[in-house]
């Protein structure tokens, strides 16, 4: 059996950022989400040649993904429910553009 060893010794903890490091961005789903809706948005994201990762940690589910794909990801709206794709605010009313 062979053991893979890391020996570099000019690595720090602070240089290592784990598996999402090679990534922009990041969504984080709940745990919980439904089967069905992350199915969907994976296969939807792999159709439309998405390049993520998928990492499971405790209470949640990241997608990690390069920036520009948004748009085949989902996204929590304002109506509080997960979409896939980002919302179009453009024709939304906000006070504080008035203020």
């Amino acid at each position: 059996m062979t053991a893979i060893e890391n020996n570099n010794v000019d690595a720090t903890a602070e240089e290592h950022h784990g598996p999402h490091e090679p990534f922009d961005g990041e969504i984080h789903l709940p745990a919980t989400i439904s089967k069905d809706f992350l199915s969907t948005a994976l296969l939807w994201a792999i159709e439309n040649e998405v390049e993520f990762g998928i990492f499971r940690e405790p209470g949640k589910i990241v997608i990690a993904y390069f920036f520009g794909d948004e748009e085949f990801l989902p996204s929590r709206w304002s109506d509080r429910r997960w979409h896939i794709g980002e919302e179009d605010i453009s024709d939304r009313f906000f006070p504080d553009d008035y203020a």
